[in-house]
């Protein structure tokens, strides 16, 4: 049984992703009965990520750093349009919402509903997006020093401001998730402004594509009791769902 886990565990990491039938059809001697038993111990065993019909591999454990804004912009952009679509429907008017930084959440800011919203945002170019194309949402744009690599600002006299601010909803996104680590990224001040955020948001919305889970990054900004709703891309294993109090 051993042995027969470590050979399908490494396809999946030598494919990166496969469907029961393709192990099927690789495995010959191996019945997808068997198979799935293999996969959800290897799941269990936090060595894969369950997908719908088949698994995929872990991504790397552990970064120093997150990818400039540019280059993740062109990752996973179908995730981002899926989990920005789910997102937009928990959006209230008349009502104070924070939007992060990144791009998952401009995906969001993106399709904002043009209607009566106080949005608070670090982000300058989310806040330009929504003051340039609606109309009638109104921009609070916090301000600090400008990363250029997350197109954020962060600054920490920014929690000096957020304490007089009332957020009914933050629309969060993560660089990665871990069972043990939580909800991470790769810069403190910008984990010390989502901490911010979080404690003060009457409700958090966590958004999150499923290539995220595994990483962890330096600092721990969230875990999973944090979040109200959790609004994937349809990925996310049985032990992500069960750790969670809503799934979008």
């Amino acid at each position: 049984m051993t042995e027969r886990r470590e050979a399908i565990l490494k396809y999946i990491e030598l494919k990166g992703e496969v469907s029961i039938g393709e192990l099927a059809s690789h495995f010959g001697s191996w019945s997808e009965m068997t198979l799935r038993r293999d996969l959800a111990a290897l799941e269990q065993m936090h060595k894969i990520i369950l997908t719908r019909g088949g698994a995929r591999s872990i991504p790397s454990r552990y970064g120093l750093h997150e990818d400039i804004y540019s280059a993740r912009e062109q990752l996973n952009d179908a995730a981002k349009q899926l989990i920005a679509s789910k997102a937009v429907s928990l959006v209230e008017p008349d009502t104070g919402i924070f939007i992060d930084s990144g791009t998952t959440a401009m995906a969001l800011a993106r399709i904002l509903p043009d209607c009566h919203l106080a949005v608070i945002t670090a982000a300058p170019n989310i806040a330009l997006e929504i003051a340039m194309r609606k109309a009638k949402p109104s921009v609070i744009m916090l301000g600090g020093t400008l990363c250029r690599d997350e197109i954020a600002v962060a600054d920490p006299e920014v929690l000096t401001h957020l304490e007089h601010m009332n957020i009914d909803t933050a629309f969060m996104a993560a660089s990665g998730y871990d069972d043990k680590g939580g909800f991470t990224v790769g810069s403190q001040l910008g984990a010390l402004l989502k901490r911010a955020v979080v404690k003060r948001a009457r409700k958090v919305v966590m958004m999150l594509d499923s290539s995220k889970i595994g990483t962890l990054l330096p600092f721990t900004f969230a875990r999973m009791e944090d979040v109200d709703v959790l609004v994937g891309d349809g990925n996310f294993s049985e032990s992500i769902i069960n750790q969670s109090s809503e799934i979008l």
